[in-house]
């Protein structure tokens, strides 16, 4: 990487991840709304992971006009980035009272949430908590190798990680591992959330749906766990409303079970594929699509 390049890269993350973010904790919540959106429309503004991720996207399903596509995923990304500052700094209340919802948090209680790597979804664990349904979910640790490349974004991360673990206590769950805190917190009280979309590790089982006209491969471990324990499960999202105004909105779809694996995982994969159909900007993982897609 060039010094050019660099100097970009550090700029762009002081701006994304600590700048706005840190400014919107000062400001009104429909001030730091509108900075975003106003944000989301500057070209350098995470110009190279818009490109990245519009250049998948287009791969695999009808994305629309490229520059309203690329101001959604910008969207999406620093939503989520101020969410956790605001929260970070005090104000968790006005973080949960943006987000709308037309069904009762209770359908979550004491069962699994699956959902998708998807929009701006970091207030999910929070939302939960306050609503008294003890939340779970795997959480990835920080890489030391990040703060040597990039600083500013490894300090999000990080105050993320933090904000997973303090939010969770006891039932936070560290990737490596997880599969059997995962089962045994299968019939005890709590919400646990699992998100499903990422590519499988090699060598781990794998069972496959169609998603967007094309075979996709996801772990088997989960949905096995879900099949032999007939436990009841909710598919979540956590989505950016249409309409430029950076408003979120929780869908809550459920309860289910299933008693096979592969049956919830075509359930599972229709639930995506719709998404990703509708608005394929706020999925956060295309620069993993060709891993997804086998």
């Amino acid at each position: 990487m060039t010094v050019w390049n660099t100097l970009r890269r550090h700029t762009v993350d002081f701006i994304v991840y600590l700048a706005l973010p840190l400014a919107s904790v000062f400001l009104p919540l429909a001030w730091s709304r509108a900075l975003l959106a106003r944000s989301s429309n500057l070209k350098w503004v995470l110009s190279q992971e818009a490109e990245s991720a519009w250049s998948n996207a287009s791969k695999y399903v009808e994305a629309g006009d490229e520059t309203a596509w690329k101001a959604r995923w910008k969207q999406v990304e620093m939503l989520d980035v101020r969410d956790m500052y605001l929260m970070s700094f005090g104000r968790t209340r006005a973080v949960l009272g943006e987000i709308e919802c037309d069904t009762d948090l209770e359908v979550a209680r004491d069962r699994v949430l699956i959902g998708m790597h998807w929009g701006p979804s970091i207030s999910i664990l929070k939302l939960l908590q306050v609503a008294g349904l003890s939340p779970a979910l795997p959480y990835r640790r920080p890489e030391r190798d990040i703060l040597k490349i990039r600083p500013f974004f490894y300090l999000f991360v990080t105050l993320a990680a933090r904000h997973i673990v303090k939010t969770m206590g006891e039932r936070a769950i560290p990737i490596g591992g997880a599969g059997k805190a995962l089962r045994a917190m299968m019939d005890q009280p709590g919400s646990v959330i699992v998100v499903m979309d990422a590519p499988p590790k090699a060598a781990r089982p794998t069972l496959n749906a169609v998603v967007l006209g094309k075979s996709a491969v996801f772990e088997a471990g989960f949905p096995n766990i879900l099949a032999d324990n007939h436990k009841e499960y909710v598919f979540y999202a956590l989505n950016l409303q249409p309409g430029g105004l950076v408003r979120k909105k929780l869908e809550l779809m459920g309860p289910f079970s299933a008693s096979e694996a592969q049956d919830f995982i075509q359930q599972y994969a229709s639930f995506l594929d719709r998404h990703l159909y509708s608005d394929s900007a706020q999925w956060r993982i295309w620069h993993v699509a060709e891993q997804f897609w086998n």
